[in-house]
């Protein structure tokens, strides 16, 4: 086996190696992830029976196709969404079959963070794999709650629980996952910026072909702080991402400039003057104490 073709077998996006010729598709390889996506063997997939079932998606082996959308049945029967990027290789001198190379994305876990997020405002969400590392990460919140330096893509998903609700949250997944639903918790976070925060959050297992998990949806639709202890600047911080106001929209909202919002969310103003917290409370829409103790004339 040369390694070409054993980096083909274990790349993780699932590929398969169409051929085309006197107007019949076949596939010609096809690497385990797209095994796994679809729930067939590899041997299944080489069949003319699977060619077939590909041919009602309308594969054209001749033309590049990027990022395009569709539906594709599992051999359960379930459809699933996918997008696809195809590229066509060119022959070889004498070759008369005609070979495009097409990667596959399964975008089930998008599908449900997109419903989700039109049901609710919802406040960060993301996919994680089986072993619970970050995967994707769609934060509306960054910069506002987490320090520049912090990166969360690529990140075991444990590492921002406290270490207290271990437990239950890997219970709490293989759960979901037996029961074959979503599952809501209220969880308590370790120390992020210098903070311990309540978190509301909802998930869901995305299953491949063959039945099993391979990854987790999720959701978060709330934040607190556990204590009252916290400064203003990450009340601040915490009430803008609830209402999903960045700066620039806070300052454009107000009319408080961009520099002292800036200052307010970094702690570098601990106590503003009252009508610059009279503004921006009323466009949180809070009372001026839920964010300063003290504020200025």
């Amino acid at each position: 086996m040369s390694p070409y073709y054993r980096l083909f077998q274990i790349f993780d996006k699932p590929i398969i190696i169409l051929g085309m010729e006197h107007g019949k598709v076949r596939i010609i390889d096809a690497n385990e992830s797209f095994s796994r996506l679809l729930g067939y063997t590899l041997e299944e997939l080489k069949s003319k029976e699977s060619a077939g079932h590909l041919l009602k998606y309308n594969i054209d082996t001749t033309k590049q196709t990027v990022k395009s959308e569709f539906g594709i049945f599992m051999k359960n029967k379930k459809q699933i969404p996918v997008r696809i990027d195809q590229q066509p290789i060119p022959k070889e001198p004498g070759e008369s079959e005609l070979i495009s190379f097409v990667t596959f994305e399964d975008l089930t876990a998008y599908k449900w963070i997109e419903q989700k997020c039109e049901q609710n405002k919802v406040i960060i969400s993301g996919i994680v794999d089986a072993h619970s590392h970050i995967r994707f990460l769609r934060d509306s919140v960054a910069p506002l709650l987490f320090e520049p330096d912090q990166k969360m893509e690529d990140e075991t998903v444990l590492s921002f629980i406290a270490d207290n609700e271990h437990a239950r949250v890997m219970e709490a997944l293989a759960e979901a996952g037996k029961m074959k639903k979503e599952k809501s918790l209220t969880l308590q976070t370790s120390r992020l910026s210098g903070i311990e925060l309540e978190l509301s959050i909802t998930f869901t297992p995305i299953f491949d072909g063959f039945g099993d998990t391979k990854e987790y949806a999720f959701v978060i639709w709330d934040l607190k702080p556990v204590d009252d202890t916290i400064d203003s600047a990450m009340k601040l911080k915490i009430w803008m991402a609830k209402r999903d106001i960045t700066a620039g929209m806070l300052s454009e909202a107000t009319g408080i400039s961009i520099q002292t919002i800036s200052k307010l969310r970094n702690g570098k103003i601990v106590k503003p003057q009252r009508l610059t917290a009279e503004l921006i409370a009323s466009e949180l829409r809070v009372d001026i104490h839920d964010i300063w103790t003290r504020v200025g004339k």
